[in-house]
């Protein structure tokens, strides 16, 4: 595993913003309209028990602390977890069940094998059960500056992870998948605001603006042996619009709005 993963401090993912106090959550002695409210005993004692364990919890293992490349037997598969063939950017196809089963997913053009992941929640559902809002933001890692991300793996025939991807969640709900286009402003920030080359694709026909809004954009870098890719995207798809043309009412869910991340080792596409 150490021969996997870098130092853990010299880059930190980008910083997750805590949910509003209280938002869905009924604390220990809150109260509303019919009076106060009070945990259940049980959910007091896991908080406790949260409370003295994450004290002592180390960082864990993230994608952004992977190596390139590194063999996929250095993974740490008890924080990786749910291997599973990975889709662009789509749900999890068939679950392989460990990393070293890579060779079931089929292989991309690039030839390599893309493997999606999730990270461990089992500090997630601790703090769920304790009802600590402020815990549940910390350990919910499966977000990047508040949006819902899928992660990824790119493994090539030798078994080394030669990059990853990282997607924003086109499941989450509306009013927050709306803002995931913006996701890629720190995606790119984290690699540096130098040195990109951007370009920026014509609406196709019946693409229309968001709130005077296109965004449809590629981005791209060379740094530090990596090639790495940004890709964001803004705008309502044919057909979709804010309202229904035929009741006047609002539609539900109907636009685009998403961002992408690839990085990958230069020099290993096409292995």
């Amino acid at each position: 595993m150490r021969s996997l993963l870098g130092p853990r401090a010299s880059r930190p993912p980008p910083p997750i913003p805590p949910p509003h106090a209280g938002e869905g959550w009924e604390g220990a002695g809150g109260r509303d309209a019919r009076g106060p409210r009070f945990a259940h005993p049980t959910a007091l004692a896991l908080a406790l028990c949260f409370g003295n364990a994450a004290s002592a919890q180390q960082p864990l293992p993230r994608i952004w602390d992977l190596q390139l490349p590194s063999p996929v037997g250095g993974l740490p598969e008890e924080e990786f977890v749910d291997p599973a063939c990975g889709t662009n950017g789509g749900p999890p196809g068939l679950a392989i069940g460990s990393f070293a089963r890579f060779e079931r997913c089929r292989a991309e053009a690039s030839g390599l094998r893309e493997i999606w992941f999730r990270y461990d929640d089992e500090w997630e559902l601790i703090a769920r059960a304790a009802r600590d809002p402020d815990a549940i933001a910390r350990n919910n890692a499966m977000v990047v500056l508040g949006q819902p991300v899928t992660l990824s793996l790119l493994i090539d025939r030798a078994g080394l992870v030669q990059g990853y991807r990282i997607f924003t969640d086109p499941r989450a709900d509306e009013e927050l998948r709306a803002q995931a286009y913006g996701v890629a402003i720190a995606f790119k920030a984290r690699f540096g605001t130098d040195g990109w080359t951007c370009n920026d694709t014509p609406a196709a026909e019946g693409e229309t603006p968001i709130l005077g809004i296109f965004v449809k954009q590629r981005c791209e870098k060379a740094a530090d042996g990596l090639a790495i890719t940004v890709e964001s995207r803004h705008y309502y798809k044919p057909g979709q619009a804010m309202l229904d043309p035929n009741t006047g009412l609002p539609t539900v869910n109907q636009f685009e709005s998403s961002a992408r991340l690839q990085v990958i080792r230069a020099g290993a596409l096409g292995q």
